[in-house]
């Protein structure tokens, strides 16, 4: 391995191992939010959850459309981020409205972000090489949603292992789903989901949600603070659409790293990596 690809390693593992948006969002209002993350009311996480679910659905929806996507040809690393900065502007307009609701309106814009965060998302698979018309790609873009260190909580949330840890753990759930959703619409899958004929998609979206819901709440917890209205809503929505355009960056491109050197050689490199950031 190079010393650039090596390079490119250590920084995936500054991005994948450390809780990044929570760092942004705090620093920015200049309070701490990891505190109130603990004390979220029952009536609260249940609107929460329903957020997370509805943007879930509307993932799959779109990792299931991009199967039959013309526009799923490779594109330059200067053309995702291209991408990704038109993402996050349309994203910070929909925080913008979000903030000055105080984060209520979370239910209904978390899907509308979601579509952003997945179009930069698979920008980024591009960019590595992948082709979003591949079931598994199409998967692998909507677990980028489970990847990441997001909390800074003692309580264990957020650090339950490292990256190589969490995708070991959804790498079979990812392959027995693209199977299930190939040759299938939208319509079909989103229907064997609700009726519980897909247990291993389903299995998969329960994993992806119980991470996601960390993250969620604390983007809601951030836009209700007082004062933090439409210009700090729209920062709060821009650095979770960077969040999570940034993950996947590192995700795909640790893949694509993979390809060219073997998953072992790389796994050594990020340890190694990781041994040295615990040691400095």
């Amino acid at each position: 391995m190079n010393d650039q690809d090596r390079q490119f390693v250590a920084d995936a593992v500054e991005v994948l191992e450390k809780p990044g948006f929570l760092m942004k969002a705090s620093a920015y209002l200049g309070r701490p939010i990891s505190a109130l993350t603990n004390r979220i009311p029952d009536r609260l996480q249940r609107l929460i959850q329903k957020g997370v679910d509805k943007a879930l659905t509307t993932g799959l929806r779109i990792a299931i459309a991009s199967l039959n996507d013309s526009d799923t040809g490779a594109v330059t690393l200067a053309e995702a981020k291209n991408r990704k900065w038109g993402h996050t502007a349309a994203a910070m307009g929909l925080g913008a409205v979000s903030g000055v609701t105080g984060g209520w309106a979370l239910a209904l814009e978390l899907p509308l972000t979601t579509t952003l965060m997945m179009r930069s998302i698979a920008s980024m698979a591009q960019a590595s090489g992948f082709d979003p018309a591949d079931p598994q790609t199409a998967l692998e873009i909507l677990t980028v949603f489970a990847y990441g260190n997001p909390s800074l909580r003692g309580d264990g949330a957020g650090s339950d292992g490292t990256f190589y840890m969490q995708r070991a753990a959804l790498d079979v759930l990812i392959r027995d789903g693209a199977k299930f959703i190939a040759g299938k619409s939208a319509a079909q899958v989103l229907a064997a989901v609700e009726t519980g004929a897909a247990p291993r998609l389903i299995e998969l979206l329960a994993k992806i949600a119980a991470r996601m819901n960390i993250l969620v709440g604390e983007k809601f917890i951030a836009q209700s603070m007082p004062l933090v209205g439409a210009a700090g809503g729209a920062a709060i929505n821009g650095m979770f659409n960077d969040y999570y355009s940034n993950i996947a960056y590192y995700a795909f491109g640790l893949k694509r790293l993979e390809k060219q050197y073997g998953q072992t050689a790389v796994r050594e490199a990020y340890d190694a990596a990781a041994r040295r950031q615990i040691s400095s």
